[in-house]
């Protein structure tokens, strides 16, 4: 392994290490565990299925259940009439709770990103979305292969 590669590799460690521990703790101060908090960030405030959550999130439709009705029991979410298909609902966020006790945590961290992004000129950014877009991808297609073995 290449000396770069190497180096590369520990920061991308660094990186997911210091995303997974914000995103722990801002679910530590919303009261909630990591697993509501991350299906709560796949709930839109159009709403979404639990069949949705589920393929989003690999949970099973029973877990994402059991998901939605501690959030629903602790105002974040809320079931709403699917329009198209009456026996399904829509699975929709609070958009109240969110602004009260979400939009406060987030304020910081936006600032901070905002100058960050602000340090780079329109070529460099693309450059960085770029990255950003084929990591995603990347992340996707490995997360697929490995529930598949």
């Amino acid at each position: 392994m290449e000396s770069g590669n190497f180096e590369n590799n520990l920061m991308g460690q660094e990186f997911s290490f210091a995303l997974i521990m914000f995103h722990q703790q801002i679910a530590e101060k919303l009261g909630l565990n990591v697993t509501d908090y991350k299906v709560l960030g796949i709930i839109t405030n159009e709403g979404v299925t639990a069949g949705e959550i589920a393929s989003k999130s690999g949970l099973s439709t029973g877990m994402v259940t059991t998901v939605v009705d501690r959030l629903e029991k602790k105002n974040f979410v809320y079931r709403d009439k699917h329009p198209n298909d009456r026996r399904k609902v829509i699975i929709k966020r609070n958009i109240e709770k969110t602004k009260t006790e979400m939009v406060p945590i987030f304020q910081s961290f936006g600032v901070e990103m905002g100058k960050l992004f602000s340090s780079y000129n329109e070529s460099e950014l693309k450059t960085i979305l770029h990255f950003l877009k084929i990591s995603i991808d990347i992340f996707t297609k490995e997360t697929e292969k490995l529930k598949s073995t």
